[in-house]
């Protein structure tokens, strides 16, 4: 698949990678090249952050963390602190509410998908019901996944 523009990932395709032989993580590398790429897929800090109370919540064991340690190394983090993308998670937040757009639900969604708008990023999540009214808005450029396969949602 070529690469329209470069990838930020959200947090559940960040997750997979962390596990052993995952399917999913497989499938997405080779449909989107990312391990071949010469750019660095990219991650919003947001998502650090979400990854590290996952690994604390769920009690990971040293070798998943630092696995984890170094798939976030891997990543290129886009911080949240330009006021570009703080203006941009304003516009979504307000529109999902008018719109009643199950986004508005999680706010660390509302600043991954401002980050990746802001950034230029294409999207790449497996979180159909956040993301999958929002696919072909001028909100973000995301592309929709299988949770189980990994594979682009028609």
């Amino acid at each position: 698949m070529s690469t329209a523009a470069p990838y930020l990932l959200d947090t559940n395709v960040v997750l997979h990678a962390t596990r052993q032989a995952s399917p999913f993580s497989a499938a997405v590398d080779t449909q989107f090249q990312l391990r071949q790429s010469p750019f660095r897929p990219a991650i919003c800090e947001v998502t650090v952050a979400e990854l590290w109370a996952f690994a604390e919540s769920t009690k990971w064991g040293e070798k998943r963390r630092q696995l984890l340690k170094r798939t976030i190394n891997q990543c290129l983090v886009i911080p949240i602190s330009r006021p570009s993308i703080h203006n941009r998670w304003a516009q979504l937040y307000s529109h999902s509410r008018a719109h009643g757009l199950p986004i508005q639900h999680d706010h660390n969604d509302v600043w991954i998908a401002a980050t990746a708008s802001v950034g230029g990023f294409q999207l790449l999540s497996s979180d159909g019901k956040a993301f999958l009214p929002l696919r072909g808005t001028p909100w973000v450029n995301v592309i929709v996944l299988d949770p189980k396969r990994g594979m682009i949602v028609p």
